[in-house]
């Protein structure tokens, strides 16, 4: 029997398969986490594209918020969930002060005409258990860009 006990505590049979238990878990936990941080960024990179694309179509008609929101849907197609408010127009001086774009005056020099671009879309994570880690966040692509 003394002979038996030694054998067997003498074994190491089995210890990989018991550590490899232990990890799998942390290291599938690593591996979702990462696929979704890395869906988050290309899809964040995706918005930021799109945004460009309604700011190159505003260069020449930035009036056209119908146009400029048809330009950020084509370029994201079967996006159903993404939300683009209307381009939001703004007159600042040199020295970030903001004035009226209808008759506002600056101290030195006139106001530049500035129109910010927003899409967003809702993003949570693919797997329930990097859901638990991630929380459910609105991505969102921007561009402003000076008129005048």
């Amino acid at each position: 029997m003394k002979a038996m006990r030694t054998r067997l505590a003498a074994c190491r049979r089995g210890v990989s398969l018991t550590e490899f238990a232990l990890i799998a878990p942390v290291l599938c936990l690593l591996v979702m986490g990462s696929f979704d941080v890395g869906n988050a960024i290309q899809q964040s990179l995706q918005l930021e594209a799109a945004a460009r694309a309604g700011a190159q179509y505003a260069f020449s008609r930035p009036a056209d918020s119908v146009g400029i929101t048809a330009a950020i849907r084509a370029n994201l197609p079967g996006w159903s969930d993404i939300s683009v408010p209307d381009p939001a127009m703004a007159c600042r001086c040199d020295d970030g002060a903001t004035v009226s774009c209808h008759g506002g005056a600056c101290a030195m020099g006139t106001p530049a005409t500035y129109l910010s671009i927003r899409v967003s879309r809702p993003f949570s994570a693919s797997t329930p258990l990097a859901a638990a880690v991630l929380p459910a966040q609105t991505l969102t692509g921007h561009v402003e860009l000076r008129l005048r």
